[in-house]
């Protein structure tokens, strides 16, 4: 069977697939794309050919396919550009800004029969994984509501540039993307309506700096979903999942809670609360059980599976559609936010 043959586009935050495409024994990384010093600094150090303009990439270099890490508003341009070269995508998420942008991709990746998987790596953590397959189990009953928590402190020189602290650089569409994500994944839950208060108490920019979100599901459960990066707090998936080094982890903090008429479990600890039916209700001792799941790197797993569905050996874990109902999600929040109104999804 011959290597796939692979290209990055973006050496920011498309550094750690390059490296990990790298340590594939089935895949060639041919070419990267990066404009900036530091792109140049791990170009050479990889030992690979380094691109300014990825379009120059893509019409000089075989390839099998292309992973997009571009910042979000070039996703569109750079997907249309590759498919109708029918390179398969591995796109990162979110799958674009901006609802029409992400039907374009969808509608050109078909056209052009191209694969396309949306980078929303989570979906293959160990660990969601695990928490979807219980909740699917019945093991807490039917689900009647979650609560999500994205509450942390992001260093200070990280409002030095310009655009975060101005409208559409704030945490909503940076970062919520991720755990609405989590959450429709994790649950099934179909997210129909939503409300949500944002503030900008806490450093008084033009753009939230907390939000609390009210979400509603044609199925029944509901949700609510706490956001701020001006908090000190672990309360949030990167210091609670040990999932990136990059991050300074807290332990036995939980950023998930997801509760049911049998019981309820709490995650990323994987706790599980419940009550021995003869002894059922709050005047008797809850039953705790710690739920036991073998940590992965969901990055390298993502990319796996990207090589997989390069091969037509899988279907996309996270397809267009379903990253452009997560966009949808965001994008009503967003909107409830600045009219103080609820918003039905799209």
């Amino acid at each position: 069977m011959n290597n796939i043959k692979i290209a990055i586009l973006g050496l920011n935050q498309g550094y750690k697939l390059a490296v990990d495409a790298e340590a594939m024994p089935d895949v060639d990384l041919i070419a990267v794309a990066g404009m900036d010093e530091l792109s140049v600094q791990r170009a050479k150090a990889m030992n690979k050919p380094l691109y300014t303009d990825y379009r120059e990439l893509i019409d000089k270099v075989p390839l099998d396919c292309v992973c997009i890490a571009l910042p979000n508003r070039l996703h569109r341009e750079a997907a249309e550009y590759c498919a109708r070269r029918g390179l398969h995508l591995l796109c990162e998420k979110p799958i674009a800004d901006n609802v029409t942008d992400a039907q374009a991709i969808i509608d050109v990746c078909k056209t052009n029969k191209v694969r396309l998987l949306v980078g929303h790596h989570r979906r293959s953590s160990s660990k969601i994984r695990k928490i979807r397959d219980i909740i699917a189990s019945g093991k807490i009953g039917e689900l009647i509501s979650v609560h999500f928590m994205w509450v942390l402190a992001k260093d200070h020189p990280y409002f030095g540039v310009p655009w975060r602290t101005a409208p559409g650089g704030g945490p909503l569409l940076i970062n919520s993307i991720h755990d609405i994500d989590d959450l429709r994944f994790t649950t099934g839950m179909k997210i129909d309506k939503v409300y949500a208060a944002a503030r900008n108490n806490i450093r008084r920019n033009k753009v939230e700096d907390s939000i609390a979100i009210v979400m509603e599901s044609e199925d029944g459960p509901t949700a609510t979903y706490c956001v701020s990066d001006g908090i000190p707090s672990p309360w949030s998936y990167e210091l609670t999942a040990k999932e990136n080094p990059n991050f300074s982890f807290v332990d036995q903090q939980d950023c998930y809670f997801f509760m049911g008429t049998k019981g309820s479990i709490a995650f990323p600890s994987m706790t599980f609360y419940s009550y021995e039916q003869e002894h059922y209700g709050w005047y008797n001792p809850l039953k705790i059980e710690k739920l036991e799941v073998t940590d992965n790197d969901p990055m390298q797993a993502e990319l796996l599976h990207f090589i997989d569905v390069v091969r037509g050996e899988a279907e996309p874990i996270c397809t267009g559609e379903d990253a452009l109902a997560s966009l949808k999600v965001v994008m009503a929040i967003k909107e409830s936010a600045e009219t103080g109104n609820p918003v039905f999804v799209g």
